[in-house]
């Protein structure tokens, strides 16, 4: 049997490279480890997050849509309230939409940040309580 080890990378298409670039980079403190004209890499330190405008053919909506087949959304772990306190600070003096206007309830016992990317995507920042 086989067996994984957690998320090595994601890879996401965007509409604006380096608008998300900036969002990753200094919204969420990932540092660049590869860059292209068309896509980038970025590490946290645990995995890497690869940005790409889009390869095969044009976007007809470049919407994000959560409700429809396909990702929902993901999350960045947080180990402290501190760190999740300074997050906030960061995405509000980068005018990043949250919901609740920061800091929240997770609705499974733990504590968030919902914020939407550049490109509307929800990424969350999760305190485990």
């Amino acid at each position: 049997m086989l067996y994984t080890k957690g998320v090595d990378h994601i890879g996401i298409t965007v509409s604006d490279l380096q608008k998300s670039k900036d969002f990753y980079v200094n919204g969420c403190g990932m540092t660049v480890i590869h860059e292209e004209e068309s896509s980038c890499g970025l590490t946290d330190g645990t995995f890497s997050l690869w940005l790409s405008t889009s390869r095969d053919h044009p976007v007809k909506d470049n919407k994000f849509d959560r409700n429809i087949l396909g990702l929902d959304h993901w999350s960045f772990k947080v180990t402290s309230m501190e760190d999740l306190k300074e997050i906030e600070k960061t995405l509000k003096s980068m005018n990043v939409e949250m919901e609740d206007n920061g800091i929240t309830d997770d609705d499974y016992g733990g504590t968030a940040i919902f914020a939407k990317d550049p490109d509307g995507m929800k990424v969350e920042f999760h305190l485990r309580n």
